[in-house]
């Protein structure tokens, strides 16, 4: 009697069945990819710094937390001699990049968390040659780093595999957001091009116009004075 028993409508599991299971959690991964990396990348700004200037920016972090960023100058025709970035707290400089870097990326571990600066520098300690303002871009980013509940020592062959993984996982995200914090640099680019290419038609617009109207007033004086001249020539 009890192999003549049909199984129960919940234990039933058939193909379509599992297509569905697998079509709702590729669903799921790829919502939390759009929810995680993308609204991650919005958080790219840029600055107008004018020539001798400082601007710093204060970032409030946790303890423990993980501090990142990059910055980039904008403008690519202009040099980068008097351009700089640093990291700091209220004791030292955490990180700083090197006087006529254009770009740079860092990662900073910060235990103690606390208030901290990220400064942004236009020739303020080395003056610029050409005393312009630049546009550089920057994104910073603060996330909490939970401790490891075992030390390396007491951790199996799968815990040490599973930390390992959580720290490719970590490094893959934070190269993904810097990935869309340069094409947000890019996109702030090409809108500084787009600005300056529409002032440089307007100008040749204007200029053609004014042309135009130049060339028009000349030749109606000249068929004016033809006329004129003819006139007096038939009276004589």
């Amino acid at each position: 009697a009890e192999c003549n028993r049909r199984p129960q409508a919940n234990n039933i599991v058939t193909p379509n069945m599992k297509v569905l299971t697998l079509s709702s959690l590729f669903f799921h991964v790829l919502l939390c990819f759009v929810v995680i990396f993308v609204r991650q990348g919005e958080c790219a700004f840029s600055t107008i710094l004018p020539a001798g200037y400082e601007e710093c920016f204060t970032i409030r972090a946790s303890s423990p937390s993980m501090i990142s960023g990059n910055f980039d100058m904008l403008d690519d025709e202009l040099s980068a001699d008097p351009v700089s970035a640093r990291l700091e707290n209220s004791q030292t400089v955490l990180w700083s990049s090197r006087m006529g870097d254009s770009e740079g990326v860092f990662e900073i571990s910060a235990e103690e968390g606390g208030v901290h600066r990220f400064c942004l520098e236009n020739g303020k300690r080395f003056k610029s040659r050409d005393n312009l303002e630049r546009t550089i871009g920057w994104a910073v980013r603060v996330k909490s780093s939970h401790p490891r509940s075992l030390r390396d020592d007491e951790q199996g062959p799968d815990a040490q595999r599973a930390a390992y993984l959580a720290d490719q996982a970590s490094e893959l995200q934070e190269a993904w957001e810097t990935l869309l914090d340069h094409y947000g640099f890019l996109r702030t680019r090409e809108g500084i091009h787009k600005l300056l290419s529409d002032q440089i038609m307007g100008r040749v617009v204007h200029w053609t116009m004014f042309e135009g109207v130049t060339l028009a007033l000349i030749a109606g004086g000249q068929i004016l004075y033809l006329r004129k001249f003819m006139e007096t020539r038939r009276y004589l």
